[in-house]
């Protein structure tokens, strides 16, 4: 079989210094824009010193031969058909385009090829009462760090047994972590926030409803 090569760059390097961190190159400095000290991300590497190894498709988990063969697939091996690592680290120090990180076992120079914010929803997946082809992906609101993501309503006629209690109407994301609102805490949030808006100073309030009515 023969396969279409396609082109990976990298858009910047692992550096091994007193301190780990990724070294982001000037043309993907804007790439970087949103990510905060604190923040956990997902690194996507190219062993390319793994290279050579391509062809090796099965190995002893962990390097020890004791361990069954077993395929690579099936493994955290860096010998893969494509070198690619992937790293779930801390953003512990951003400089301009460095990104100070966990320490992790890639080599000095290894390329950095991608970089994703970590979101618990779509990397540690489990059982959730809205499911994905549920959610109102488009209408979904980012406020700060905050991710607002409403249940579509299409068929609410065949929902009118559910109760307000039980019917979940949103997906709420702060950072990478993720929970659901049903409808009745919808409106105790909603009631909550007007709360806590009509204690602001007044001077604030006024500020905010005339930048709104601008």
């Amino acid at each position: 079989m023969n396969f279409e090569p396609f082109k990976i760059v990298p858009v910047g390097y692992v550096r091994k210094e007193s301190r780990t961190f990724i070294e982001i190159l000037p043309e993907f400095r804007e790439a970087i824009n949103g990510l905060r000290e604190g923040d956990w991300i997902k690194l996507v590497l190219w062993f390319h010193k793994s290279e050579r190894a391509r062809h090796v498709l099965k190995v002893h988990p962990y390097g020890n031969p004791k361990n069954p063969l077993t395929g690579v697939f099936a493994t955290r091996s860096p010998y893969r058909p494509n070198p690619v690592a992937l790293y779930t680290v801390k953003i512990h120090r951003i400089e301009g385009e460095k990104l100070y990180i966990d320490d992790i076992d890639a080599l000095d120079e290894t390329p950095v090829v991608d970089i994703k914010i970590f979101v618990e929803r779509y990397d540690c997946p489990k059982e959730v009462p809205i499911e994905e082809r549920e959610a109102h992906i488009r209408k979904g609101r980012m406020i700060g760090e905050v991710n607002l993501i409403p249940r579509k309503s299409e068929h609410l006629d065949e929902l009118e047994e559910v109760s307000p209690e039980e019917y979940d109407a949103l997906i709420l994301e702060i950072g990478p972590k993720t929970t659901t609102l049903t409808a009745k805490e919808l409106a105790e949030l909603i009631e909550a926030l007007k709360d806590v808006y009509e204690n602001l100073p007044v001077e604030i309030r006024n500020r905010l409803s005339n930048r709104l009515h601008e």
